[in-house]
């Protein structure tokens, strides 16, 4: 995914990373990132969602590569919303959870804005339904995830009978189940 010349541009000293999502709303598909402001990069407006000075923050979990048995899920987290931005979050939920989400990441150099590593698609896959925290009169957050495809890996499906739990509950130890969608790399000797 990213070249040697990806590696030897991030290790500058200035390098700032950015992360963008393209989300298919049910009111139209919208590009976002997680700075302030407008972006272009990639041929495409990007609209930051950012703003310290209104007290609003997004932030992103950590996104990992799937492995066997396991669906990869990206945490995404707003806080400081204000009160009108919770209210039509919460009366969006239904429309907002499912919808296509692919999410992208790039570098930028601090000093003169000039993008450093150029975009790389690192998932593809759909927002759940957001959950709208608040703890107390002064903390207020949206948190919600992106998840693959096959993010069911994730959750044991009792009654299931093609999934690695059901396959388990009928056939204890067995683990042919956990290798259905997952990357494999054979390796032949001579």
């Amino acid at each position: 995914m990213f070249t040697q010349h990806d590696f030897e541009a991030l290790s500058g000293l200035y390098v700032q990373p950015a992360w963008f999502a393209h989300v298919d709303f049910p009111s139209g598909s919208r590009r976002l990132h997680t700075g302030m402001g407008p972006v272009e990069i990639g041929g495409h407006e990007w609209e930051g969602v950012s703003d310290p000075f209104g007290g609003q923050l997004v932030g992103l979990g950590a996104v990992e590569e799937s492995y066997f048995g396991q669906a990869p899920a990206v945490d995404v987290v707003m806080s400081g919303a204000n009160r009108e931005f919770l209210k039509s979050v919460w009366d969006d939920r239904h429309a907002i959870e499912g919808c296509a989400c692919d999410l992208y990441f790039a570098t930028f150099d601090a000093e003169t804005g000039e993008p450093v590593v150029m975009f790389r698609r690192m998932m593809q896959g759909r927002l759940t339904a957001p959950r709208v925290v608040i703890n107390g009169p002064v903390v207020r957050a949206i948190s919600l995830k992106i998840v693959g495809e096959f993010e069911g890996l994730n959750f044991p499906t009792m009654g299931s009978m093609w999934s690695p739990t059901g396959q388990r509950q009928r056939y204890p130890g067995d683990t042919g189940l956990d290798y259905i969608n997952a990357d494999l790399v054979e390796v032949y000797k001579p």
